[in-house]
């Protein structure tokens, strides 16, 4: 898939160059061209499967063939290797607990896929990933990375 720089119409990258670049000219955020589309049956099939197994198909929808869909598939089970329950509120109203990963914190989420990207992308070449925040942005990303090969 196709992404674009919300500032910059002009710039197209893939989703592995997003990954590597991280922002686009003019600190500009990369967006996907077209927002996949699910039926009602796909959503149904989903809403049974496991957490892992339904982020692997929504963000292979995103992905496209840029990376297997097996190997996609261990790479999400690798970062969200946590819970995310869904707590009732009432009987139609649901919470989805986000601060169950190791550091307490909703970013962990987005702190370990990115990891688990980027470990893949790079391949056997190392990356250095720095830091700098007040807040658990730093802690999240931080963990998310540590302990990986390269």
């Amino acid at each position: 898939m196709k992404l674009y720089n919300l500032k910059d119409h002009n710039e197209q990258v893939s989703f592995a160059q997003a990954v590597t670049q991280g922002l686009g000219k003019q600190q500009g955020l990369f967006f996907p061209h077209e927002l996949p589309e699910f039926s009602l049956t796909e959503i149904d099939e989903m809403l049974n499967q496991d957490f892992v197994s339904r982020s692997a198909k929504i963000l292979s929808a995103f992905i496209g063939d840029e990376i297997p869909q097996q190997i996609l598939e261990e790479r999400v089970r690798a970062a969200f290797a946590f819970p995310a329950p869904v707590a009732q509120v009432e009987s139609d109203v649901g919470c989805l607990e986000l601060f169950h990963g190791p550091t307490l914190a909703f970013k962990d989420f987005g702190g370990r896929f990115m990891a688990q990207m980027l470990t893949h992308i790079s391949g056997d070449k190392p990356v250095t990933i720095l830091t700098a925040t007040s807040g658990d942005t730093g802690a999240a990303v931080a963990h998310a990375f540590y302990g990986l090969e390269n």
